[in-house]
């Protein structure tokens, strides 16, 4: 799965969520309290906060893909800041996680990528939008993780076949001059014998 198919399908989950937001609004409340109406409100401006703050995440995502090392390393830093600040901070762990993952990031490590997604996603704090986008980045890094695994054991088979190749190459060379050392033996043999033939024979 690409970066750009995860941010494509973040947006079309948070529009959805936006539409689902709005129709719960727009639900008729001539029979409620005004108390109810004031919590509604309340939930309603939460809710759209919580948009916010995807929609937030997103941008983030598409101008951080771009960004210099310098400037990765100057979010990267203050991400960091801020988490020391307040270790409970969804949108600045949700950001972590996400500058660790990207592809196009220079400080990119999948698996404290991965253990930092877990984390958030088990500890069942984030909204349905939320969730849905570090899912995306959670199926994103597992899927790189695993061809990455998969890239190592297939070229620790490649130098297993290059050792083995190399070791026949060793024998054959081995052969080789063994039987080069037997041709030239027997060469030495038949010229000797060849001079003893051809040698004429004196008369006393």
């Amino acid at each position: 799965m690409s970066i750009k198919v995860i941010i494509s399908l973040s947006i079309l989950v948070l529009s959805l969520s936006a539409c689902a937001s709005k129709g719960m609004t727009s639900k008729p409340a001539d029979k409620e309290s005004s108390m109810s109406k004031t919590l509604e409100i309340k939930k309603t401006e939460m809710s759209d906060s919580k948009l916010d703050r995807v929609d937030n995440l997103l941008l983030f995502i598409d101008r951080f893909s771009n960004d210099t090392f310098d400037v990765q390393k100057k979010s990267f830093n203050e991400t960091n800041r801020a988490l020391i600040e307040n270790k409970t901070d969804l949108t600045e762990r949700i950001k972590l996680a996400i500058m660790l993952s990207l592809p196009s990031s220079r400080l990119r490590d999948t698996a404290k990528a991965q253990s930092l997604l877990q984390d958030l996603l088990q500890e069942n704090t984030l909204n349905p939008s939320e969730s849905a986008l570090t899912s995306l980045f959670y199926e994103y890094v597992l899927d790189d993780i695993k061809q990455s695994q998969k890239n190592r054991d297939d070229l620790k088979k490649l130098d297993l076949s290059q050792q083995k190749l190399e070791a026949l190459q060793q024998k054959y060379d081995a052969l080789d001059k063994k039987l080069n050392d037997l041709k030239n033996i027997e060469k030495t043999i038949s010229d000797r014998d060849s001079k003893v033939i051809s040698k004429p024979v004196t008369k006393p």
